[in-house]
């Protein structure tokens, strides 16, 4: 029968407990630094109207780790902005909210890197706790009935009117002018006689 004192049960733990304090939690390396940190790529789709969704893309720049939660803030965005990971990049929507007056607006996108896979040689097969990067962009609020830019043209039914409208206009004058054409050689042909 074996008898544990309470001195043995004690140097056994401490037995256990010096190497995980000295080394720390195994699988988890600790990163002071992004190799490029503050950089990064965003996009929002714009303008918009109030009420209207706007599409959001957030990409790490290639050498920085893949972030593992992306947080958008703005205040011409409502609550529900949502955004996915595709693993190449984060992408998602938000609407403009409503009864927001026209203007250019700033949205922050703050890349989260907790649990992070490290991309340092030495600890490629643990993950890291990289600090955050913060990207801003701009999303311009138009008016609700703000006519479209100049160069974006009548749009497909618009374009389809004005050919026909001009296909018409342009047969009745082919036609006039053939009338004119044949009634002079009537009349000559008349005149000749």
């Amino acid at each position: 029968m074996t008898h544990f004192t309470r001195s043995s049960v004690q140097s056994g733990l401490a037995a256990f407990a010096v190497p995980l304090m000295l080394l720390g939690p195994a699988g988890t390396a600790h990163a002071d630094q992004l190799p490029f940190p503050g950089r990064g790529y965003v996009s929002v789709s714009g303008p918009a109207e109030p009420g209207a969704a706007v599409e959001l893309t957030v990409k790490e720049r290639p050498g920085n780790p893949h972030p593992t939660a992306v947080e958008v803030s703005s205040p011409a965005l409502a609550g529900d902005t949502t955004l996915g990971d595709t693993e190449r990049a984060w992408v998602g929507a938000g609407r403009i909210r409503e009864n927001l007056k026209p203007g250019t607006y700033p949205v922050t996108f703050t890349l989260r890197h907790k649990d992070a896979d490290c991309v340092t040689e030495k600890d490629r097969d643990y993950v890291c706790n990289y600090p955050a990067i913060v990207l801003r962009e701009e999303v311009k609020v138009s008016a609700p009935d703000e006519a479209p830019a100049s160069g974006d043209g009548p749009g497909y039914g618009g374009g389809l009117a004005l050919g026909i409208a001009s296909g018409a206009v342009g047969t009745l004058a082919v036609g006039g002018i053939l009338l004119r054409l044949r009634r002079r050689e009537a009349a000559d042909e008349s005149s000749q006689r």
